[in-house]
């Protein structure tokens, strides 16, 4: 008889890991997964509604509101509601559906047969992908939409009014234009506009030195009643250099009674109004509220007057957007404002460009769910979903409130605004691969 040859440990070859689809066990997880995530889902999401019930139905059952407006506002706000619920249900529905394997020794099985602990939730990590997606359009293309749009039936059922804000002032991110309107809309024309903000190259190019001789002459002696005679007997070029000394860096304000901006153009247009210049000895700082104390010069009527970009950097989306909270805006909105403003404050900028980081990285809280959610759930097999449970509400807890104190102190300065709006996340993200690759056997 044949002797039969032993194979050693040694000489044993292990195969390599293979991510092939595994179409029952990953239709099972997804079922089991998506049952669960939906359940909670609904739930928030009637949580979320019954809070803006409670808050906002006072204000409309006042003012009479239809059924129609009072649906339609809750649908817009909706959305909303729904970005910060996805995450959280994501991480919930993960850890119960895991802990549910584990306390019925699903997990022990499927490992027992060679999946690793990664590849049992490779139909979660999945949806876990699609939802981060979901979530960056909420976050960057509906939800400023549907907000916007809530605001709106909010306003006209309890003011009966079709503007955003009543008084609106606005200072520019550089700090050199200060609005005032006596009524914001949502439009590109406005009415009863105050720019107040200081004279600079292009403005007294475009308003006192311009090309035609007589023109120019007639607007020095209006802009320098008491200095003309003098400014007028010198040679041109010494003229404007004068006039540019005299006014450059001066305040002025602008008054219009329709200012409209074209947004092809980039361009603003002051109509029927008047531009007042106030002397340098006047220190007080540009303010809505405030005029100058000593001013060089009486009224000047102007029927059009036209701000390109260079002039005016902030279009009324710009202005709309500084209403909001700067954590309700797009990063796309965050970055453009930021781009087109190079003069603007470091505080301001700090500001900005944290929520632009920390924006970038929340959507990113649903995938981080789903890799805290499996090794955490499945480290006590036989505990249970109610240990599961606790441990992901102490996750949210300690997520949010860490991300929240990173923001405040990169809007503060303290921190650099990259590391401020991201390290939270991906510390994270960190920790919870280390633990998938620590639990893996």
């Amino acid at each position: 008889m044949e002797k039969r040859q032993q194979t050693r440990y040694e000489e044993l070859v292990q195969l390599p890991r293979r991510w092939f689809p595994l179409p029952k066990l990953d239709g099972y997880i997804l079922r089991e997964f998506l049952i669960k995530y939906s359940v909670l889902l609904l739930v928030f999401i009637i949580l979320f509604i019954l809070g803006d019930v409670y808050r906002d139905i006072s204000d409309f059952l006042e003012n009479k509101a239809s059924l129609h407006d009072i649906v339609l506002y809750l649908a817009y706000k909706l959305p909303g509601n729904i970005r910060f619920i996805l995450p959280i249900s994501m991480l919930l529905g993960c850890m119960w559906t895991m802990a549910t394997f584990g306390k019925n020794m699903e997990i022990t099985a499927m490992r027992a047969s060679g999946v690793s602990l990664f590849r049992c939730g490779g139909s979660i990590f999945l949806v876990g992908l699609i939802v981060t997606g979901i979530n960056i359009y909420f976050n960057e293309a509906l939800v400023p939409f549907t907000e916007r749009a809530a605001e709106m039936i909010k306003s006209n059922v309890t003011e009966k009014r079709q503007f955003v804000r009543g008084l609106l002032t606005y200072r520019s991110s550089d700090q050199q234009r200060h609005w005032l309107f006596n009524n914001f809309t949502t439009g590109n024309t406005q009415h009863n506009v105050t720019v107040k903000t200081y004279w600079s190259d292009p403005m007294i190019d475009s308003l006192v030195l311009v090309p035609i001789e007589a023109a120019q002459l007639q607007m020095i002696r209006e802009v320098f009643p008491t200095k003309a005679d003098r400014i007028l007997g010198l040679p041109r070029a010494e003229r404007e250099s004068l006039v540019r000394r005299e006014l450059l860096g001066r305040k002025v304000d602008f008054f219009a009674a329709e200012a409209s901006y074209d947004p092809k153009r980039k361009e603003w247009s002051f109509r029927n109004g008047n531009f007042i210049s106030y002397d340098r000895n006047d220190d007080l700082p540009v303010s809505a509220s405030g005029t100058g104390i000593s001013a060089i010069h009486e009224q000047i009527p102007f029927t059009e007057l036209r701000f390109g970009e260079e002039k005016i950097h902030e279009s009324p989306n710009d202005i709309l957007n500084a209403i909001k909270e700067k954590d309700d805006l797009p990063t796309w909105v965050i970055w453009d404002l930021v781009r087109r403003t190079p003069d603007m404050a470091d505080r301001v900028e700090s500001i900005y460009m944290t929520v632009f980081y920390y924006r970038l990285a929340f959507p990113w809280a649903c995938f981080l769910a789903v890799f805290l959610g499996i090794p955490l759930a499945t480290k006590n097999e036989r505990t249970g979903s109610l240990l599961a449970i606790i441990t992901a509400v102490m996750i949210i807890v300690v997520y949010i409130v860490a991300a929240q104190v990173f923001l405040v102190l990169g809007k503060g300065g303290i921190l650099n605004p990259m590391f401020a709006g991201l390290a939270p996340t991906v510390a994270f993200i960190a920790f919870s691969v280390y633990r998938i690759y620590h639990d893996r056997n």
